[in-house]
């Protein structure tokens, strides 16, 4: 005999029928916060790398103030988009999908066109378009991407 007690075949606690596990409005919004953050994270370590660059050609003159605190912005945007895995664990991965690991593929295929695809990008300085340009050219941007879609996948499996 159970000492724990069993409610009623059928029963359910009240206001459980207003319940839902909101799992599409989860995905739709964790989704486009996420492909929204990602870009302008990239875009400010980027934009905040490049401008470090600076710190060996004019030394003690250059902004080292301004470039660390781009790329500490950069960094925590990133964190937040990795963080709301655990929101929705399908953000980061398609966000890391489209703006890390498809560019890197891309670059990785067609290395002559890639400037060209980054100059068309609408409403960055010209600064940021070398910036992110670098970056891609780099690797920086893959594995941004691949970490994202890491922290999605690590998140997905931890809910199974």
């Amino acid at each position: 005999m159970s000492y724990q007690y069993q409610p009623p075949a059928g029963w359910s606690p009240p206001g459980a029928e207003f319940r839902t596990t909101g799992g599409f409005s989860r995905f739709l919004t964790g989704t486009v916060i996420c492909l929204l953050i990602t870009p302008i994270g990239i875009g400010f370590a980027a934009h905040g790398a490049a401008s470090a660059r600076q710190w060996m050609i004019l030394g003690d003159a250059a902004d080292r103030v301004g470039s660390t605190v781009q790329i500490l912005v950069g960094a925590a945007l990133l964190l937040l988009v990795a963080g709301l895995a655990a929101y929705a664990p399908a953000g980061p991965i398609i966000a890391g999908l489209t703006w890390g690991v498809f560019p890197g593929v891309i670059y990785f295929m067609f290395p002559e066109d890639t400037y060209r695809l980054i100059t068309e990008i609408p409403l960055l300085s010209d600064q940021t378009l070398l910036a992110v340009h670098a970056w891609v050219i780099n690797g920086c941007i893959f594995l941004a991407g691949v970490l994202l879609v890491g922290a999605g996948a690590a998140a997905t499996f931890r809910r199974r």
